[in-house]
């Protein structure tokens, strides 16, 4: 400005002028300058053309001290320009690190002691006309002024008029750009002239009866329940094939009374609903207790206090008080955290990341923070940190409704789009309306973000504005169910059902064929068939009822139960107990159980899998050599590394180059983190981030004498202050400006940071990145260590750093303020461009190696699992180096592995060629091992050749390594085996949030409960604590469940191919008249009383072998993943059991007591055979399973078969002489006594048990003696 005008005093300041200065040059300027200077602070600026048009640079020159005029670029600009403040520190530059600055670490809510940037402007600067147009920025000289004339009282209008405090530069605030959003945006309005806000569009609290926020996840309502319960169970096709039974069985020609049909396949259905009811009404339960809870939210008739409501009463606009250690009751925008700084809210339950996040109110929310703050400043002041007991305190409740009321005066409007389940994808403007029409607009993004469900932490309260509510809510929105996972075995069952309805339906139509072959009907002159009998079609529906119990209603209801039994055993097994977590293994789903017996291949994460997740720093390079070990020695002293290095530090010996090359590096270690300090009781310092890595790095340099003793964040923008302590008592001060985070794309993490006036760009990360960033490339003695650091399994990272200049800065910073301002879907990819800009000419600084140690047991479970036949593939993110090393660590690979590599391909052709040729190394050797790393990988995917040569290689391979994969390679390699052989069975394992898409493509995903969030856990469908509980689980309950379903799925369709085959034999005896060989009520409970039930017990808790034997013998697992136990042929051997032993069972009872002497109603000689051959069938079958089970002798084994065999004889005597029994059955009322007092029908029960079972004796003889298996030479111990 001209050094003669006056602010406020009747001359115009130019428009556009834009002060800079730094305290050397405060004496320089004129009163308006000096004005500015005082009451505002430091700025610097760009300029918009009100309309969101393109911004003008506008920098200032500091040539010389008394130049301070700025350069505006285009110079051609209108009056309706406006400044958007920028900040900029003044400190003068400082040459080095090492000079000492004196800082006092301040309380962590507190502001610090840095000059902030701050303009004042009142609204009164915008005028409206008569039509409403907005009229330049001017008062009544020729210029736009910040004042307004003297004579309109500019003055007293800013002193009257609400004015705001810009803070946090333009990535917070944009004055006069108008945001436009979708057109499906919404809009939360408030103002002075009404009591609740204002929502576009309005119907947004109108639905689910004006409770919006109310939770649902009950499938049913009292009046669904029944009908949808139904639909889904008749999605299955056994369902489908029971009710065509059921429609048939009504019809007068019906052979089976529809009672004993209907009946029990009503209470199948009822009973499925009756579970699904329970399953309905805990989750009504859950939504209970959530929508419930209650919460504090500004009362629309008093809105200068709070009321207490349901979560379910929350309304989109609602402004809501949250207490500390409280869940947020719907996605929040943070308008004022106490303290009025950060907030720190945990979102494990999100996003499964057990660090807590920081969160800020937007800019201008943190203004009217301080527009309340001024109009009782003690009382606001008390309440910011006090903790009441009794929440929320009268003042608290005061104080927070004074800002309420600053919102709806002069007026707020907050945009934002429709809902997104993108948790990173928030993006929004807060505007203050007032009475003009250019506007201030603030975007809203992550950072001020709330979740739903998350918990407010380490902060007293928060006020939020509630934006998505209910459904609309990111939990909700992410809360969708896992893809449902089907066992082999299961489509196995249902690929056999269907075979055997084929049959079924094959065998009526030939009956039909039969019956009515030559002249017409051979049962036509019968006077039991009734007229409609001699239809074809009515005799084929005939046979269906006749036969249908082939396949039983009780099939999938038994398999399921016996699979909670499999998962119950897994929760419970000693073997598997975490005594640190006191937690047992979690068998999450049922379903895989089996799958975990059949295992083919093994895909495992490497860091916090088989690694412990517990980095400790290990060596480094520095000053171009090797500092030495920095790991303490066995007595608990320092590594000779770390003791030179903090001798050296502590030396202060700055002219040494050595000491100059080490305190760059541990004070990069110490600067370039997102690790959170908090001071302990007794003075120690303890750390705590997202990643251990950054833990260990700053540890290291806490160890070394350099220590990161606070963080204050700035009130305003993403700055923060990082207060350093060391070499000696030396403090120093580094403010963050930027951070550019780490992820699996970047491989490396940046910070912008300031120091004494100067800027550098502090970046640590991968090699292969990192190598392209540096000013030289590696020195051999630096490419030597890290190679060697690689051998030894260390974890590397590159360090370097760069100073950057002012106008660099002010450029760079430009571009990537506005991008972070973005809020469409380009904002990250443009972040990341802008952000790599200033990471590169780095300088070398160091190499940090960090020792991520193996679990217990590790080496010895690989071990095992190779023995067991299992192919293990380690995919990781680390080095090919690093991992090969760990894969030697972990006997992965051992002395004698052939190994093999295909890495570092350059493109498709060469990623075809390094496989070939490692296929021809491998070809006919025994113990091979294969190397692939994320560049190969990423070639050979895009190729179906690669891809068919990859899985020969790992099926030449006993094991592979594969280096540098992202999460998505990972899946992708799991996706190649499933689809090059679909019969593989394919189990993940990992810890954290990157395994989880592995995790979830795998047959069945194993999480480790490691120290990266739970959202590997809730991803799995088995959760263990150590990667050696992998053992027990495969080679014990594995081994064993795959065992237990086959010999079930195997007896249950025999047992009713047995009972079939009597029917069948019977049609042929009778001449196919369609009539039942059994009483049907006695049928009834053959796959329910007499032959399902005790199943659950006798193979449910079979036992085998020991658990330390099935261990000590891997070989015995074999059987899982050759499929040995259920497969085409044993499926054929079981069926062809079946119809011998049911001709058996049927013909030999027939031929010595039987008689064609028929009447269904009526007991006589045929239903005494009936009984003796049924009860004949019942033997057969029970013993059977004891003589295929592996503890026939078990208490479990014996009793339930003879409870069923018990049950038995209860049915057959309560439809033989009780008189509802007899109603129900007419032709058994006296047949069980006469029955069974014969002991010629003792007699023949046990000719034909034996030789029913003589066939069994054979076979399971000869294979004992003749061709034992391995299970059978492990129990005898051969």
């Amino acid at each position: 400005c001209s050094s003669t005008c006056t602010w406020g005093g009747g001359k115009d300041c130019s428009l556009g002028y834009v002060i800079t200065h730094t305290s050397s040059r405060f004496g320089k300027v004129g009163p308006c300058v000096s004005s500015l200077i005082m009451d505002c602070g430091v700025f610097n600026g760009c300029l918009t053309d009100g309309k969101g048009g393109t911004l003008r640079e506008v920098t200032h020159s500091t040539e010389t001290a008394e130049s301070f005029d700025p350069q505006i670029h285009p110079p051609a600009l209108d009056q309706s320009a406006v400044a958007v403040p920028v900040k900029l520190e003044s400190n003068a530059p400082s040459s080095g690190w090492n000079d000492p600055e004196k800082v006092t670490p301040v309380p962590m809510q507190e502001h610090g002691s840095v000059t902030k940037p701050i303009l004042k402007r009142g609204l009164s600067n915008f005028s409206t006309g008569s039509n409403g147009s907005k009229k330049s920025m001017k008062s009544q000289g020729s210029t736009g002024s910040f004042a307004g004339s003297k004579g309109g009282g500019g003055g007293d209008k800013i002193a009257k008029r609400w004015s705001l405090m810009l803070e946090g530069g333009m990535n917070t605030i944009k004055n006069g750009l108008q945001v436009v959003l979708k057109d499906d945006e919404r809009m939360v309005n408030f103002d002075e002239n009404r009591a609740f806000p204002g929502i576009t569009p309005t119907a947004l609290n109108h639905i689910k009866g004006g409770r919006p926020n109310k939770i649902r996840t009950t499938q049913f309502t009292p009046l669904t329940w029944l009908p949808l319960s139904l639909l889904n169970q008749f999605k299955r096709i056994a369902n489908i094939y029971f009710l065509f039974i059921a429609c048939l069985v009504v019809w007068p020609w019906s052979p089976k009374n529809w009672k004993s049909k209907i009946f029990p396949f009503m209470a199948v259905l009822f009973w499925t609903a009756l579970k699904d009811l329970y399953e309905d009404i805990r989750r009504k339960r859950d939504d209970d207790a959530e929508n419930k809870q209650r919460c504090w939210r500004s009362s629309s008739s008093h809105p200068d206090t709070f009321e207490e409501v349901a979560w379910s009463e929350i309304l989109v606009g609602d402004i809501v008080l949250v207490p500390e250690d409280s869940a947020f009751p719907a996605d929040l925008i943070l308008l004022h955290p106490a303290g009025g700084v950060e907030a720190f809210i945990s979102t494990v339950m999100l996003d499964g990341e057990t660090s807590l996040k920081v969160r800020q109110a937007p800019g201008l929310c943190e203004q009217m923070s301080k527009k309340c703050a001024k109009l009782t400043p003690g009382e606001w002041t008390a309440v910011q940190t006090t903790h009441n007991t009794e929440f929320p305190s009268e003042h608290l409740r005061q104080q927070m409704g004074k800002y309420v009321g600053c919102m709806k005066k002069p007026g707020v409007e907050f945009k934002f789009p429709s809902p997104s389940a993108v948790l990173s994808d928030v993006r929004g403007t807060l505007q203050i309306t007032g009475n003009s029409e250019n506007d201030l607009v603030c975007p809203f993004t992550e950072d001020n973000f709330l979740p739903r469900g998350c918990i407010l932490k380490n902060t007293p309260f928060i006020l939020g504005l509630c934006l998505y509510v209910g459904d609309d809510s990111k939990t909700r929105l992410n809360a969708s169910t896992a893809k449902l996972k089907f066992s082999n075995m299961q489509r196995n069952l249902n690929k056999c059902v269907q075979g055997l309805l084929v049959c079924l339906f094959s065998l009526c139509i030939i009956a039909t064929i039969i019956a009515f072959a030559a002249e017409g009907s051979l049962a036509a002159e019968e006077e039991e068939l009734i007229d409609a009998a001699t239809n074809p079609l009515i005799r084929f529906f005939m046979f269906c009822v006749t036969f249908y119990h082939v396949v039983p209603m009780s099939l999938y209801v038994i398999y399921e139960m016996l699979k909670l039994v499999l998962a119950f055993q897994v929760n419970t097994d000693a073997q598997m107990y975490d005594p640190v977590r006191e937690i047992y293994a979690q068998a999450r789903t049922a379903e895989v159980m089996e799958e975990a017996g059949q295992v083919n291949f093994l895909f495992s994460d490497k860091t916090g899998t088989l690694t412990a997740n517990e980095m400790v720093f290990a060596r480094c390079h520095c000053a171009d050599g090797d500092m030495g070990e920095f790991r303490k020695n066995a007595d608990g002293s320092r590594g000779d590394g770390m003791e030179m290095v903090r001798n050296l530090l502590s030396s202060g010996k700055t002219s040494d180059v050595q000491y100059q090359d080490l305190l760059n590096l541990f004070t990069c270690l110490a600067v370039c983190h997102s690790v959170q300090v908090i001071k302990k009781d007794d003075g120690e310092l303890s750390f705590s981030a997202m990643s251990p890595d950054e833990v260990a790095l700053v540890e290291a340099s806490h160890n070394a004498g350099i220590s990161f003793v606070q963080r204050i964040r700035k009130s305003a923008g993403n700055t923060s202050d990082v207060l350093l302590r060391g070499p000696g008592t030396v403090d120093r001060k580094f403010t963050i400006l930027h951070e550019l985070a780490f992820n699996s794309d970047r491989k490396r993490m940046s910070v912008v940071a300031k120091h004494k006036g100067s800027i550098w760009i502090i970046t640590k990360g991968a090699d292969s990145v990192m190598e392209g960033l540096l000013r030289n490339p590696f020195t051999d003695k630096c490419a030597y260590d890290l190679n060697k650091f690689s051998k030894q399994g260390l974890r590397t990272l590159i360090v370097g750093m760069r100073s950057i200049d002012q106008t660099e800065f002010d450029t760079w910073n430009a571009e990537y303020t506005a991008a972070r301002n973005l809020i469409d879907e380009t904002k990250e990819a443009k972040m990341a461009e802008i952000g790599a800009r200033l990471e590169r000419d780095l300088k070398f600084v160091g190499i940090t190696a960090v020792e991520d140690r193996l679990q217990d047991g590790v080496p010895e479970a690989i071990s095992t699992l190779k023995e067991a036949g299992i192919r293990v593939w380690v995919l990781t993110g680390d080095k090919t180096e690093t991992a090969v090393d760990i894969a030697r660590s972990c006997k992965l690979f051992t002395e004698s592995t052939n190994m093999s590599y295909a890495t570092g391909a350059t493109g498709a052709k060469d990623a075809e060629d390094k496989l070939l040729k490692a296929h021809s190394q491998l070809d006919g050797k025994a113990d091979t091992g294969l190397v692939l790393d994320g560049q190969t990988v990423l070639h050979a995917l895009e190729s179906p050749e690669c891809r068919k040569i990859i899985y020969d290689l790992g099926i030449l391979s006993r094991s592979c390594i594969c280096s540098r994969l992202s999460p998505m390679q990972k899946l992708e390699l799991v996706k190649l085996v499933r689809q090059q052989n679909p019969l593989a069975i394919t189990l993940a394992i990992g810890d954290g949030a990157n395994d989880v898409p592995m995790i979830q493509g795998a047959h069945v995903g194993v999480a480790i409960r490691g120290k990266e969030g739970t959202q590997a856990v809730q991803a799995s469908d088995i959760a263990i604590s150590y990667f050696r509980f992998v053992v027990p689980l495969l080679l014990c309950h594995g081994r064993k469940a795959y065992r237990r379903v086959a010999l079930f799925l195997s007896f249950y369709l025999y047992k009713n191919v047995v009972l079939l085959m009597s029917d069948v034999i019977w049609m042929f005896i009778d001449k196919f008249r369609a009539r039942i060989a059994f009483p049907e009520y006695l049928s009834v409970g053959f796959n329910v009383l007499y032959s399902a039930w005790h199943i659950l017990f006798v193979l449910g808790f079979d036992r085998d072998i020991s658990d330390a034997l099935a261990v000590a013998r891997p070989a015995l697992y074999k059987v899982g993943p050759s499929r040995s136990l259920f497969n085409l042929k044993v499926f054929f051997r079981w069926i062809f059991f079946g119809l011998a032993q049911g001709a058996i069972a049927f013909s030999v009872p027939y031929a010595m007591i039987g008689t064609k002497e028929y009447n269904k109603k009526e007991p006589g000689q045929f239903w005494i055979c009936s009984t003796v051959i049924f009860t004949g069938i019942n033997l057969i079958v029970c013993i059977k399973l004891l003589m295929y089970c592996e503890s026939p002798l078990k208490l479990t084994s014996t009793l339930s078969t003879a409870g069923a065999g018990l049950c038995f004889i209860i049915c057959v005597f309560l439809l033989g002489h009780w008189s509802v029994g007899i109603d129900f059955q007419p032709s058994m009322e006296g047949v069980p006594a006469d029955t069974y007092k014969s002991g010629k029908n003792w007699g023949v029960i046990a000719i034909t048990t034996a030789a029913a079972l003589a066939l069994d004796v054979i076979w399971l003889g000869v294979g004992y003696f003749a061709f034992p298996s391995e299970l059978s030479l492990a129990k005898r111990g051969k």
